[in-house]
């Protein structure tokens, strides 16, 4: 038996503790919220989860692209409030899978309920959404008067 560390291989990937501290982050975020969101839930579900969700700024909108698999259509509910965009909903667990004896289960079911802050005064009238194969996307127009425009400054 040697005393030598074994040799890493230089083919498999750095350690980026960097990268597991986020994703830890990330986890514990996700954990927290899901404990300290009132929810109701009926038994067998989880008490929510939190679907994955992208919200990104354009000159002219902002765009929200939610991740929302088995979520039906009529179980969403999309609302936009003074400074706020507000999605909510329900993935239920199906009967078949309520009445198995499972060995493992890792998706979650039940209500959530996601809010995001919009910066800039918006245009609710022309706000759209879109959604296709378990993916949301919601287009909120910023009101004419909070779209950026190009001002010229000169250094001195």
């Amino acid at each position: 038996m040697s005393d030598r560390p074994p040799r890493r291989d230089p083919a498999a990937p750095a350690w980026d503790p960097l990268h597991d501290f986020l994703t830890l982050r990330e986890r514990f975020n996700r954990l927290f919220e899901t404990v300290l969101r009132k929810g109701e839930f009926s038994e067998g579900e989880v008490p929510g989860w939190i679907p994955a969700a992208d919200l990104r700024e354009t000159a002219e909108s902002y765009v929200l692209t939610a991740e929302l698999p088995g979520v039906r259509r009529e179980e969403l509910q999309i609302r936009v409030e003074p400074g706020m965009l507000i999605i909510e909903g329900q993935r239920p667990m199906e009967k078949e899978a309520r009445d198995a004896d499972h060995l493992r289960i890792e998706r979650s079911y039940g209500r959530f309920a996601r809010s995001f802050h919009l910066a800039s005064p918006i245009d609710a009238a022309k706000v759209t959404a879109r959604y296709h194969l378990g993916v949301l996307e919601v287009t909120v127009p910023k009101s004419p008067d909070a779209q950026t425009r190009p001002i010229q400054i000169n250094v001195s």
